[in-house]
């Protein structure tokens, strides 16, 4: 864990429900997310969501794959906590549409009524880096990956965002990427996937994750190459988050 001098808070981000603030450091934006500002949730330890937000970094990190953006634990203005990269950026990859607009390669996942009583239809893309942060959302057990998680750099690529409700022992995959379900996974993916097999035991995710939850992710990597399939809900959990975005 890093003490990091320096940090100059620059204000809160709304609609996150966690304390969420927007930081500063030699002129480079960060976002901080102070473990005492962590809202305690049933089904996750207290105090844990900041060792989740860099558990998942360094898994994006062994895979080769560079979704999320640079995260490490430190010591800030309100105490330890999470800090990422702030990243310019913007959500292209998921949206909602009426029906019939629907572009023609997009898988389409859930649809609703909006508050003017019109159907409309949440809907993804079928950019393969999609489909990468879908296997990724699998592995690291991914509980909220709503719409609003998913950013297109104003440089290209693609990130997720919002890593505290991830790696948990028991079943809890909660996402707007429902798009491949039942296709398979691509070779390449799989090959990195068993690079990050061996990988793990010589990284510190143990020390950031409980014992169980590390056990559990190497399971849900082992399936995954023994079955290189993108899965089904598991219907014990609601399927997609809510809200959407």
């Amino acid at each position: 864990m890093t003490h990091t001098e320096g940090i100059k808070v620059l204000g809160r981000l709304e609609h996150a429900s966690n304390s969420t603030l927007l930081v500063e450091i030699a002129d480079v934006r960060y976002v901080y997310k102070p473990i005492v500002g962590e809202r305690p949730l049933w089904d996750f330890p207290d105090g844990t969501l900041a060792n989740r937000e860099v558990a998942a970094y360094r898994v994006s990190q062994l895979l080769g794959w560079d979704l999320v953006p640079p995260t490490s634990l430190v010591e800030g203005p309100e105490g330890r906590g999470s800090l990422q990269l702030w990243i310019d950026a913007e959500i292209e990859e998921v949206d909602l549409f009426i029906p019939s607009e629907v572009p023609e390669d997009w898988f389409s996942i859930i649809g609703g009524i909006d508050e003017e009583g019109k159907e409309i239809v949440l809907a993804h893309s079928a950019d393969p880096m999609l489909a990468q942060l879908a296997v990724f959302d699998v592995i690291i057990n991914n509980a909220d990956r709503k719409a609003g998680h998913i950013l297109t750099p104003t440089q290209g690529g693609l990130i997720g965002i919002d890593h505290g409700v991830t790696f948990h022992e028991e079943s809890k995959l909660r996402t707007v990427l429902w798009g491949w379900m039942h296709s398979p996974i691509d070779d390449q993916l799989v090959e990195d996937l068993k690079l990050l097999l061996s990988a793990i035991p010589e990284s510190d995710l143990p020390h950031l994750l409980a014992p169980a939850e590390v056990e559990a992710l190497l399971e849900r990597i082992n399936e995954l190459i023994a079955n290189p399939t993108y899965p089904e809900p598991s219907g014990e959990w609601p399927a997609v988050p809510w809200p959407v975005f």
